[in-house]
């Protein structure tokens, strides 16, 4: 095993990669995912060795899990082992990024625009009176999930690409139609109030974060810097303050000590325990439970049948395989979130970690890639929900629900991007047939 300096070490040869990537190909993506691991994982380490912070306990029903500096050595290894796959085998991977021919322009996307003002702003009134409607169903519902509600209650996740859609409105429509941008930027600001929560708040993360991209278009690399140093900083702020309002007692702070205590929790990095959640895992796997071999990720398919057709379903995560949630305050579950990497050992033990790392290497270059066909701005806003995406994956925890708050996040925008290319490929063929 690696000891911490020589790991720190080598984070910082891949940080200097990942800054090259940058540099040479504009791609910011490695950063993210050597930033994460530095921050969860190199940063949680020294936090805990130093005093600063302690190791996460969770009150299970029965406690299977020692913390100690020999495991966490052992997690951290594996951590890196991920993170370094999956950033080189990305890198590589999109050196060979094709060359592809752009279906669309920023006119086109400009007039489709145009054309979908009234229907954007009729779904979200919808949006509205379903989202109050759902919610008064489930909050009446004892029995919602098993009935396979549960997608209903994400149902106002939707929130977060209803205001990318307002964004590309505003942004897109003419100067010399004020009225109408300024609609668009109300509508935009009171739906961006509303998803402003201690408990939405990896919500509010993840459309602030696609619209910075929107945001920075196509400016040279300094311009970039300049914007992601400022509306990062920003955006971290704001989503630890709105961590610091899940406790009553610290509501009535001012702005200043809420930043204060921002940057004191920022220090115990107790929020960036997915190394505890790693640690976890590795005394689970294969000690009380078999490797799962890619039944983690068949589960992403599997989650949304009702138990109602499927009574014998199988449970999801550790915990509750293992009954630890069992007799928990309200029927919660609890969990320390263990990186994807650490669902990566789960599905195979280190041979899962470096396999599952390239494939996702690979995917997400594929991702990436399927954005190129644009040249307009949703090239930008595909490549930022991508990218905003990835944060709660590599945050890890229960794979299938994380899919499904992606889902339920974008889904406004990819209907939007099925009905823009559909009214391309008709006027396509209109103009064929004319001629």
């Amino acid at each position: 095993m690696l000891d911490i300096d020589l790991i720190e070490i080598l984070t910082l040869l891949l940080a200097l990669l990942g800054v090259w990537q940058y540099l040479n190909r504009n791609d910011e993506f490695p950063l993210l995912l050597i930033l994460f691991f530095y921050l969860t994982g190199i940063a949680r380490y020294n936090a805990v060795m130093s005093g600063t912070s302690r190791w996460a306990y969770v009150a299970y029903a029965y406690n299977i899990f020692e913390m100690n500096e020999e495991l966490a050595i052992e997690a951290l290894n594996y951590f890196f082992l991920g993170t370094a796959v999956f950033t080189i085998t990305y890198i590589i991977a999109s050196s060979r990024r094709p060359q592809v021919a752009t279906i669309d322009t920023p006119e086109l996307l400009s007039e489709f625009l145009k054309k979908r003002q009234l229907p954007i702003i009729i779904l979200y009134v919808i949006f509205l009176i379903v989202n109050t409607l759902a919610n008064r169903v489930l909050s009446e519902s004892t029995s919602g999930f098993s009935m396979g509600l549960g997608y209903a209650f994400l149902f106002k996740l939707a929130i977060g690409g209803l205001i990318i859609l307002f964004f590309m409105l505003f942004k897109n429509l003419p100067k010399e139609k004020i009225v109408q941008k300024i609609v668009f930027l109300v509508l935009m600001v009171s739906a961006a109030v509303s998803s402003y929560s201690p408990r939405e708040r990896f919500q509010f993360l993840s459309w602030m974060v696609a619209l910075i991209f929107v945001i920075v278009g196509k400016r040279n690399i300094i311009s970039k810097s300049i914007i992601y140093a400022v509306g990062g900083t920003a955006i971290i702020i704001m989503f630890m303050i709105a961590g610091n309002m899940r406790h009553d007692f610290l509501r009535n702070l001012s702005f200043e000590q809420q930043i204060e205590y921002a940057q004191y929790r920022m220090q115990l990095a107790e929020d960036q325990n997915m190394l505890d959640g790693f640690m976890m895992v590795l005394q689970v796997y294969p000690q009380h439970l078999d490797y799962t071999c890619g039944m983690e990720h068949l589960e992403i398919l599997l989650r949304p049948i009702p138990r109602t057709l499927w009574p014998d379903k199988p449970v999801g995560g550790y915990a509750n395989k293992l009954g630890l949630n069992e007799g928990m305050y309200g029927n919660t579950t609890v969990g320390i979130s263990q990186s994807i990497y650490g669902s990566f050992y789960g599905e195979g033990g280190v041979f899962g970690v470096i396999l599952l790392s390239i494939i996702y290497g690979i995917m997400f270059n594929w991702l990436f890639n399927t954005t190129l066909k644009y040249s307009s701005d949703i090239r930008l806003i595909l490549h930022g929900i991508i990218f905003a995406s990835t944060i709660p994956i590599l945050r890890g925890g229960d794979l299938p629900g994380i899919v499904a708050f992606i889902g339920m996040s974008f889904w406004p925008v990819f209907g939007f991007v099925w009905m823009y290319r559909r009214w391309m490929k008709k006027r396509k063929q209109n103009r064929i047939s004319m001629e």
